[in-house]
């Protein structure tokens, strides 16, 4: 009998760090502020752990997002526009976590003020940010 190819599990939402997703909030807000750069502040297990992540899907990210304090939901959009500017190998386009996290806040009316969007916005070359493809 041949056996049925099953594909390698790979990262589910369930695997998402809650607390290290609370870091990276807090993380944006500090870089926000001028303090320092990214990479000065992940080891390169936090980043190999969190790159992981980009892989995932819209819905994958729901239910960690659901968890977090929504005023830690703008900065960590901000962490990962940041991230993709900053870290190698971050660069995912349309599927960045800030595009998720977006989306969220716009469904539950708790977007951030239209000169922060702006702030962000000038942060990147990624077009997607902040809500992902128009079509």
């Amino acid at each position: 009998m041949i056996n049925e190819w099953q594909p390698v599990k790979t990262t589910t939402a369930a695997q998402i760090d809650l607390q290290m997703l609370q870091m990276f909030a807090a993380l944006g807000e500090r870089i926000q502020a001028g303090e320092q750069t990214l990479a000065d502040q992940l080891s390169a297990a936090q980043q190999q752990q969190a790159s992981a992540w980009l892989q995932l899907q819209e819905e994958d990210w729901q239910p960690a997002l659901q968890q977090l304090p929504p005023q830690q939901l703008f900065p960590l959009a901000l962490f990962y526009t940041l991230a993709e500017q900053q870290l190698s190998g971050w660069q995912c386009g349309k599927r960045n976590p800030a595009i998720w996290i977006f989306r969220w806040l716009r469904q539950h009316n708790q977007l951030p003020d239209k000169e922060a969007i702006r702030q962000l916005k000038k942060l990147t070359d990624n077009r997607y940010i902040p809500y992902g493809s128009v079509l």
